[in-house]
C-alpha cells in the first residue's frame, strides 16, 4: 500500500491545532472586547456600527461564535418585546457564516485545500463568486431591512484602550492577511500562537492542551485519508458510476447526487461534516464540481434543523420562524444559483 495515501495532507492538522490554541486564548482573555467598544463609541451611523460589529464577530475563530455574536449584538438591539429586535436574528446568523467561504482558519476551507493540494489563492479562485454574492446579500439586508431606528445605542460609552486593540487584534488580522497573501500557515499561525501565549502568559501545558479538540483532529485526519484513497481511484469510480443512476453527466444523475449531498448536510447540520461531503463528492466527480457541491452542502447546512446556530439566533432575538426561514432560504438559493451558473 502506498503510505502517501495516509500521510499526504496531514500537515493541515497542525493548522487546526494552532487555530484551537489561538481561539482558546482569545476567548479566555477577552482580547477583542475593546474593538467592539471602539465601534460603538466612534461611528455615527447605527447600521454601520451593526455592520462592523457583526463582521468582526464573524471573524472570531472560536466554537459557538454565533452565541458570542448574539451577546454583542444584543447591546445594539431593541429591548425584548420591542419592534425591530427580530431583525437581529438573521444578522447574527449571516454575519457568523460568511466565514466558511474564505477563512483559512475554518475546516470548510482547510479540508478541500488539504484534499486537493490547493494553495489558498487556488481555493479562493474557485469559491470567490459564492462569497461575493453572500456579501451582497448581507449588505442588502442591512440596507433594505434594518432601519436606523431599529438599532438601540442608548448605552453609556465603554472605556476603550487603543493599545489593547493594537496589541491583541492587529496581530490576528495580520496573520490572516499573511496567509491570504501566500505566507505559509505554519509561519503565520505558529508565530501568532507563540505571540498570544506570551502576551496572555499562557504557558501551562495542561491549559494549552485543554484547548485542543482531539476528536475533531481524528475526524479530520480520517477524512483526509479517505479523500486521498478516493482521489487515487477516482477514474475507476467514475467509470463504474458512468451510465448509472449516479452518473452526474446526466440530468437525472446530477439531480440525484445533488439531492443526496443536500440531504446529508441537512440531516447532519455540521460544518465539518458538510465539508467532508463536499470533499468526497468532488474527489469522485472532479474538482470542477467543487463550487457546486460546496454550495449545495452549505445550503443544506444553513437550513438544517440540527444546526444549533439557527435556533440560537432565532430564540435570542425572538425572531419569527417564518421570517428567519425566508432569509435563510433566500440566501441558500442565491448561493446555489450562483454555483449552478459557475459550472455551466
Amino acid at each position: 500500500m502506498d503510505l502517501s495515501l495516509i500521510y499526504s495532507g496531514q500537515i493541515y492538522l497542525i493548522l487546526i491545532i494552532f487555530v484551537m490554541l489561538i481561539a482558546g486564548m482569545i476567548k479566555d482573555n477577552n482580547l477583542f472586547t475593546d474593538l467592539f467598544c471602539f465601534f460603538k463609541n466612534n461611528m455615527n451611523s447605527k447600521r454601520a456600527i451593526v455592520a462592523c460589529v457583526s463582521f468582526v464577530t464573524g471573524l472570531l475563530p472560536i466554537p459557538g461564535r454565533v452565541t458570542v455574536s448574539a451577546g454583542i449584538l444584543d447591546t445594539l438591539a431593541p429591548n425584548k418585546g420591542c419592534c425591530g429586535r427580530e431583525k437581529f436574528g438573521p444578522i447574527d446568523y449571516v454575519s457568523t457564516h460568511h466565514y466558511y467561504f474564505w477563512s483559512p482558519l475554518e475546516k470548510t476551507v482547510i479540508l478541500p485545500m488539504a484534499a486537493f493540494g490547493l494553495t489558498y489563492a487556488q481555493w479562493f479562485s474557485l469559491i470567490w463568486p459564492l462569497f461575493a454574492v453572500t456579501l451582497v446579500f448581507i449588505f442588502c439586508y442591512l440596507i433594505f431591512f434594518v432601519k436606523e431606528s431599529d438599532v438601540n445605542l442608548n448605552l453609556p460609552d465603554s472605556k476603550v484602550k487603543i493599545s489593547r486593540i493594537t496589541r491583541y487584534v492587529f496581530p490576528y488580522i495580520s496573520a490572516v492577511v499573511a496567509i491570504i497573501a501566500g505566507v505559509d500557515f505554519l509561519w503565520s499561525f505558529g508565530l501568532l500562537t507563540l505571540y498570544y501565549m506570551f502576551v496572555t502568559e499562557t504557558f501551562h501545558y495542561k491549559k494549552l492542551l485543554g484547548y485542543i479538540n482531539y476528536t475533531l483532529l481524528f475526524c479530520v485526519a480520517l477524512i483526509i485519508i479517505i479523500s486521498n484513497f478516493v482521489l487515487s481511484y477516482s477514474n475507476d469510480i467514475q467509470n463504474y458510476l458512468q451510465g448509472g443512476i449516479l452518473d452526474i453527466t446526466k440530468a437525472s444523475g446530477f439531480f440525484v447526487v445533488s439531492s443526496l449531498a443536500f440531504c446529508s448536510s441537512f440531516l447532519l447540520g455540521s460544518s465539518s461534516r458538510f465539508a467532508a461531503v463536499t470533499v468526497l463528492l468532488s474527489s469522485i466527480y472532479g474538482i470542477e464540481y467543487l463550487p457546486w457541491f460546496f454550495a449545495v452542502d452549505f445550503a443544506g447546512y444553513l437550513v438544517s434543523p440540527t444546526h444549533k446556530c439557527a435556533a440560537i439566533g432565532m430564540l435570542y432575538f425572538q425572531t419569527k420562524f417564518s421570517y428567519y426561514a425566508t432569509i435563510l432560504i433566500s440566501w441558500s438559493l442565491l448561493v446555489v444559483l450562483t454555483a449552478f451558473f459557475m459550472i455551466n
